[in-house]
């Protein structure tokens, strides 16, 4: 592939964005548009690759983001017992609250899915085979479902890092001091100083309180975040695919250009496919490159740890990537853990999985650094910058290559 190739890659990735936006308009995951755009992508697929796959899974939508109200909840409910001096209550409840932060956001567990209405989502898999023996496998990857809309997000962005770290630490505080006091003062004891502290706590609900009203029932448009990214696996299969028509392709690997659903409800499409590896392993190296948000590469890096930090990527692939686009193309990509409190990305799960995984992130991606599109009404074609379409797809042509120049020595 020539410069004037990847060129037109580059456009071709815009413009199938763009069809899709305007087709089928925000896909919240596990709705009837999200899974139509599936399908639709399903239909791109058909002509280039070998195989094509759609994997149907069950998701609670709500149940992700659901633990934010919940905590605010208990907040409410604890410093109502703190000025009734039940402070063995209020510890239950944030223990209860602290608890299920941790598990349903810091770890991504499915604590609160059982109590929310179920849909149905979709992944899509389309896989090309190479010319010889499959002795490996890459993923590209996106997902094609779109954000719902973060308020804190559209009012008083400079706010944001200061308005959840607050609301989060002054509920973490409540849990101490309730225990603190529980020990201290006993049931129904009720000295003027806790008076004190229940309206320190009182007063901290103006951070606590609006989390109540952090996301939109809305969704965003999710042409950056992510459906550029599929677009861009999808660009790459269908270059793949006339290389190997031409006499071109890979000898021993497979590429799998994926987009899963559900990303935005706690990835659970990945989470979902990689449960079904366990009846069915897979039998070969594997590797997966995940692309999000294609914003700016001037901003471009690559994941070494997901979800919070709770999962290790494969650090030996994204110093490859990184040094792929150091020599491929004018932008560097540093390798780092992802920050705490900034949740995670599909390559967490495949991780799990038992593959080598990395995602390349095209912004800023820490609470007070963020593309101003992200998670807002803004995120539409026009966010999705060329030049890091370019750069990735660049990078998985050469990862391809080198991937497959290692497994024919092997």
């Amino acid at each position: 592939m020539y410069d004037d190739r990847m060129k037109y890659s580059s456009r071709s990735v815009i413009e199938l964005t763009r069809r899709l936006v305007d087709r089928f308009g925000p896909r919240p995951p596990g709705s009837d548009a999200s899974r139509q755009c599936a399908d639709a992508l399903a239909d791109e697929a058909r002509p280039h690759a070998d195989s094509v796959e759609l994997q149907d899974f069950k998701v609670s939508p709500l149940a992700f983001l659901g633990w934010i109200r919940v905590l605010v909840s208990a907040y409410i409910l604890a410093v109502g017992c703190l000025w009734l001096g039940w402070y063995g209550i209020a510890v239950m409840l944030m223990t209860a609250a602290v608890g299920l932060l941790i598990l349903q956001f810091f770890l991504y567990r499915e604590v609160l899915d059982p109590f929310y209405p179920k849909s149905t989502g979709r992944n899509v898999l389309a896989s090309l085979e190479p010319g010889g023996d499959v002795k490996g496998e890459l993923f590209i990857s996106g997902h094609h479902d779109s954000a719902r809309i973060f308020n804190f997000f559209i009012h008083q962005p400079a706010l944001y890092s200061l308005r959840v770290n607050g609301g989060i630490g002054s509920l973490l505080l409540l849990f101490f001091v309730s225990i603190v006091m529980a020990l201290i003062d006993g049931p129904g004891g009720s000295p003027a100083w806790s008076r004190g502290v229940a309206v320190v706590f009182t007063v901290l609900l103006v951070f606590d309180g609006p989390l109540w009203f952090f996301a939109s029932k809305k969704n965003t448009p999710g042409a950056g975040d992510n459906l550029a990214s599929t677009a861009v696996a999808w660009e790459f299969l269908k270059a793949c695919a006339e290389e190997k028509k031409a006499g071109r392709g890979f000898e021993h690997l497979r590429i799998t250009a994926v987009s899963w659903d559900a990303e935005e409800a706690g990835l659970r499409g990945s989470r979902a496919w990689r449960k079904s590896r366990r009846k069915d392993p897979i039998p070969h190296p594997a590797w997966n490159l995940n692309l999000e948000c294609l914003y700016d590469p001037q901003e471009m890096f690559l994941l070494t740890t997901d979800i919070n930090g709770s999962v290790d990527l494969s650090v030996s692939l994204a110093q490859k990537c990184s040094r792929i686009l150091s020599e491929k193309t004018d932008y560097g990509a540093p390798c780092k853990p992802v920050a705490f409190l900034t949740g995670g990305t599909d390559a967490g799960e495949t991780a799990r999985a038992g593959v080598q995984a990395t995602t390349l992130m095209g912004m800023p991606w820490a609470n007070d650094a963020r593309a101003s599109v992200y998670h807002t009404p803004k995120d539409d074609v026009e966010s999705v910058n060329a030049d890091a379409v370019e750069a990735s797809l660049r990078l998985a042509e050469a990862l391809a290559a080198e991937l497959d120049g290692e497994l024919a020595g092997s």
